[in-house]
């Protein structure tokens, strides 16, 4: 079993960190899409969080389809429709002190799409395995199922299509590792002056949310030549951005490895799960619906107030370890996933 590389729970913290600031950005007011530091973090994080997801995916490798659909689908899909269901249930009760278009109500689109990245990061997950045990050539699944996924209708879907290639160089990134850290310095040379150069070009109507991958159309059917264009380019700042940041938090841990703040640091990276479901209860739905509208400076200071709870809801849900599963996924050391291992 390999040894755990310290760094990669500070690039989560780190990952997870960025998720709160630029959901908190968006309490900065409508125009939220224009903001500089909304644009910069959306430009890499979630190509960041993937790459992460994808090089602790090799374990899941080890397990049978069984186990591994019993514990993914308990990690990544019992946890949002457990607390899309509280809200729904929750707004029936607020509904009356808040405002009308931002409530949440209950409706097929909204089970679906709730907490979306970690429906995306399952869809992931079980291309990846499935595509691994029916193809034996790695590049070879990793290409397949990558470029079907840009082509075939509602490949863009929770935006998998754009996420997929992020998850398999996550799993690329682990296997090399060893050889990729020996050039570390050079490529972080290399990926911080295009990620610079590339940010000069970027912004938010580039991202998932304003341009999805949809590059073929059947009605009447074409390629989408301007819709390619934005993909590669998203491709590539998510890319070198997301490395970018590995190679220089993993210098910094180097510097300062026995730094508290660090440390602390380091074992908040632990729980981004649990961290990723309160902050969207928080941001998302409830603080969201509120309809508040802030100055950077008190969005900042939210985002640590937010983080504090969320750590402490971390630690409340884990008293029990029913809550623990159904809230956020997750077990207590030498229990199983209903009853299987």
């Amino acid at each position: 079993m390999e040894k755990r590389v310290k760094y990669l729970d500070l690039i989560k913290f780190f990952a997870i960190y960025c998720v709160l600031l630029g959901h908190a950005m968006q309490f900065i007011g409508k125009n939220f899409w224009s903001n500089p530091v909304w644009e910069f973090i959306y430009s890499f994080h979630l190509p960041l969080f993937m790459i992460i997801s994808g090089y602790f995916f090799s374990s899941s490798l080890q397990l049978s389809f069984g186990s591994f659909l019993r514990k993914k689908t308990a990690q990544l899909i019992l946890p949002p429709l457990v607390w899309y269901f509280i809200l729904c249930l929750l707004y029936c009760f607020i509904n009356p002190f808040i405002n009308e278009k931002t409530a949440l109500k209950f409706s097929v689109h909204g089970l679906i799409s709730s907490f979306w990245f970690l429906k995306s990061l399952f869809g992931c997950y079980l291309i990846v395995f499935l595509s691994m045990k029916l193809i034996k050539n790695q590049l070879a699944a990793c290409l397949i199922t990558c470029i079907a996924l840009c082509l075939i209708p509602f490949g863009d879907l929770l935006s998998i299509n754009f996420l997929l290639p992020f998850f398999w160089i996550g799993f690329f990134f682990q296997k090399y590792r060893v050889s990729v850290e020996k050039k570390a310095l050079f490529l972080w040379k290399g990926c911080l002056v295009l990620f610079a150069l590339s940010l000069i070009f970027w912004n938010g109507n580039y991202t998932i949310y304003n341009n999805p991958i949809e590059l073929l159309s059947f009605s009447p059917f074409h390629f989408a030549f301007d819709c390619f264009q934005v993909m590669l380019f998203r491709f590539f700042i998510g890319l070198v951005g997301s490395f970018f940041f590995i190679f220089s938090i993993q210098m910094l841990y180097k510097r300062s490895e026995n730094n508290k703040l660090v440390d602390i640091c380091c074992v908040m990276g632990k729980y981004t799960l649990g961290i990723y479901l309160l902050q969207m209860v928080l941001f998302e739905r409830l603080f969201f619906a509120l309809a508040l509208y802030l100055d950077f400076l008190p969005v900042l200071a939210l985002t640590f107030v937010i983080l504090g709870i969320c750590l402490w809801g971390i630690k409340m849900i884990e008293r029990n370890k029913y809550t623990q599963l159904f809230l956020l996924g997750s077990l207590r050391k030498n229990e199983s996933y209903f009853g299987y291992k």
